[in-house]
């Protein structure tokens, strides 16, 4: 079972605007749509996209697949001029699929297998992250078609998710990784590191860009020419806490880019959950109420082993909208299969709900889906897109 989680707060007497679900009501009237089910706004990708692009300017924007791979969000990404950032070679093919020039594209996986690698490079990728002597060695055979960005470690970020425990070298042994390069007659062509996803400090990027400046002149010194540094993403999301507009945050990132990085060299980054996160919107259906040592309980057709998987893997807390608005009680949201672990939220503020009662749950569009199963056999919510 969950530990519980106290989210009055966050969640204090959330709410929709009655068009909200008047519009919902009208999906579901006059397309059968059959909860759960996910909305996808076009448009928000798009205004997501071009806020992230005002708020770090002359930097390339790679999206990240991993976050939501579905085909709309990959079309507008390619229709806005943009490129990505990929992991696996089945993320290759459904964003070429989508209009992306494969030529672009960062493999920014720092573990790969051999299969993995050549499937990648005979599709025409050159650019790949590595951040060990190992991994370079995969890439021998291929000296005269890649070129390779060196991942270091990022210390004390306050991300939600720390991605640095699993991958990043330590700084001390970028020189080294770009000799064991250099031996192999690979090319190098840059830096590169993440400082974890849902950073919420600009600071740490700003650190980084620090450690990266400093690793860039010694490289120098050792007649590295680098190319390319890449920023990664992380970039945060309001879900139930305030956060500063991107364009806010992105302040002493801009600042630290144009003090400490040669203009010479070329910046990217890689956006997954700011681009898509706040595209989507799932719609869940209460399925069952019960009461339960003096609580109410309320089961809804979606939950941790479907879209829900984010409160897992991602450690997020999603606001809950809902367009009824009497006495509130501390309430129990669990999700629809038969494992008892399947409890969405233990301590959520909730107005009696009846079966059938709709609640909205929005900017669920970052590692969602993508991590979602059928556990049970139960269906996993479908996509409607609008815009």
């Amino acid at each position: 079972m969950l530990k519980a989680i106290d989210v009055r707060k966050a969640m204090q007497r959330p709410r929709l605007k009655g068009a909200g679900f008047q519009k919902i009501r009208e999906m579901i009237a006059d397309k059968g749509a059959r909860t759960p089910f996910l909305v996808l706004h076009r448009s928000m990708v798009r205004e997501n996209l071009a806020k992230l692009s005002r708020a770090l300017p002359g930097v390339a924007i790679h999206y990240a697949v991993k976050s939501n791979n579905h085909r709309a969000i990959l079309e507008e990404v390619t229709a806005a001029g943009y490129s990505f950032d990929i992991a696996s070679y089945n993320e290759l093919v459904q964003s070429a699929e989508a209009g992306g020039d494969v030529e672009g594209f960062i493999h920014s996986h720092p573990i790969k297998s051999p299969d993995e690698i050549e499937n990648a490079v005979n599709s025409g990728v050159s650019l790949f992250v590595v951040d060990n002597p190992d991994e370079i060695g995969k890439f021998a055979a291929y000296a005269d078609k890649v070129r390779l960005l060196i991942r270091f470690k990022v210390r004390n970020s306050s991300a939600v998710v720390n991605l640095s425990y699993k991958f990043g070298c330590e700084p001390a042994n970028v020189l080294l990784l770009a000799d064991r390069i250099r031996i192999l007659g690979i090319k190098y062509h840059g830096l590169t590191f993440h400082v974890g996803s849902q950073c919420t400090d600009s600071e740490v990027y700003t650190d980084a860009i620090e450690t990266a400046s400093r690793l860039i002149d010694k490289l120098k010194g050792k007649d590295f020419d680098t190319r390319l540094l890449d920023i990664g993403g992380g970039f945060p999301v309001a879900y139930t806490d305030k956060i500063p507009s991107i364009y806010e945050f992105c302040r002493p990132i801009r600042r630290a880019l144009k003090e400490k990085i040669n203009p010479d060299i070329a910046i990217a980054c890689e956006p997954g959950r700011f681009i898509s996160a706040s595209a989507v919107t799932l719609v869940a259906s209460v399925i069952g109420a019960s009461i339960r040592s003096r609580r109410p309980w309320y089961f809804l057709d979606d939950g941790l082993y479907g879209s829900f998987s984010g409160r897992l893997y991602d450690h997020c807390l999603y606001q809950v909208y809902t367009n009824r608005n009497t006495t509130w009680k501390r309430s129990v949201l669990a999700g629809p299969t038969c494992d008892s672990f399947d409890v969405i939220y233990n301590n959520v503020l909730l107005p009696p709900l009846k079966i059938g009662d709709i609640l909205l749950f929005p900017s669920m569009g970052a590692y969602c889906s993508v991590s979602a199963s059928t556990f049970n056999s139960l269906r996993k919510a479908e996509y409607i897109v609008i815009d």
